[in-house]
């Protein structure tokens, strides 16, 4: 069991570089007892870094290491090798990640959580070989928050998607040559992004301004618990994205990705892998994310959903209820 005293803020807001076996570097940070016999890995959404100055109460009443990288391409990050389909690399990064924290493998127990396009890198370990990715013997659980669903096997996705999703992820982008809607955004966001306040604008009208009362309510009400205040809140989310876009090559193939073989079929997972639970988050105002819930819920056979008020960062107010759910579900 932890005690608060082995969860610092400060501690989870320091970046950690690990340079990888093939010489790449991968940027991570973690927090908690490194001791711990129980691991989470949690991967953060787009525009953002590996942070962990905020571990939920479950997993510190539990004593977890909470490790959070920063995927390849991204931030401090270095581009991975497109020879390599990305899944492998995935695997082959949290498997060096994991050796380096645990040089004997001495943990018993695994987390994978992720939110928004984090769940990506999140399903690829859940359904990952074990052979290329041998942890995943040990997973427990999995939590996806404002989830993608692999849109390879996702008949009639581009069905479910607003327009702004359309050409964020949806066909157009796999049908215009040269990543050209991913460097018109580069180019109109990308400028906005290298300063604080321009970032800090960016994030309030995509993020802030959607927010309901309800949902302003219940942010003030986690901000008040995690003594922030809001103005400081963005802050932490703006340098974190200003600190992402250091490297633009991880966000433009974020649609290649989510369209590319992500190493396994959900439909046709083994007992091995399918009998593990997996608790899918959706917010019912979110805007950006959520098309995919019933996919994802329809297709893991262990999959429970959990509908919760508010938009596309909601589920960050509902950390402690959604970890305890997860867990009841172990």
């Amino acid at each position: 069991m932890g005690s608060k005293s082995e969860y610092e803020r400060v501690a989870g807001e320091t970046e950690h570089i690990l340079i990888l076996p093939d010489g790449r570097r991968l940027a991570y940070a973690h927090n908690g007892p490194n001791t711990s016999r129980t691991v989470v890995i949690f991967f953060t959404g787009l525009f953002s870094v590996g942070s962990a100055p905020r571990v939920p109460e479950p997993c510190r009443e539990i004593g977890a290491h909470w490790i959070a990288p920063t995927l390849s391409g991204m931030g401090n990050s270095s581009t991975r090798e497109t020879s390599v389909p990305y899944q492998i690399c995935l695997a082959k990064d949290m498997v060096a990640l994991l050796h380096s924290l645990y040089p004997t493998d001495e943990f018993d127990k695994l987390y994978i959580a992720g939110g928004s396009y984090g769940t990506v890198p999140a399903q690829m370990l859940y359904g990952a070989n074990y052979n290329v990715f041998p942890a995943g013997r040990k997973i427990a659980g999995c939590l996806l928050m404002a989830g993608f669903s692999p849109l390879r096997y996702h008949e009639g996705y581009a069905k479910t998607l607003n327009w702004q999703n359309w050409f964020s992820f949806g066909p157009p982008t796999q049908l215009i040559p040269f990543h050209l809607l991913q460097w018109i955004f580069r180019v109109a966001v990308g400028s906005k992004l290298k300063s604080l306040n321009g970032t800090r604008e960016f994030l309030h009208k995509t993020l802030i301004e959607n927010m309901d009362e309800e949902e302003r309510s219940i942010m003030k009400s986690w901000l008040k618990k995690n003594s922030l205040k809001e103005d400081e809140f963005i802050d932490q989310m703006a340098r974190g994205t200003m600190k992402c876009c250091l490297n633009w090559d991880g966000f433009m193939e974020v649609s290649d990705i989510i369209h590319s073989d992500w190493g396994f079929d959900p439909r046709v997972l083994d007992d091995q892998h399918g009998s593990k639970p997996i608790l899918i988050v959706g917010s019912k105002s979110d805007q950006i994310g959520g098309s995919t819930n019933s996919w994802l819920l329809k297709n893991y056979r262990s999959a429970t959903l959990k509908l919760i008020p508010g938009g596309h960062i909601s589920s960050l107010f509902y950390m402690d209820e959604l970890w305890r759910d997860l867990m009841s579900m172990v």
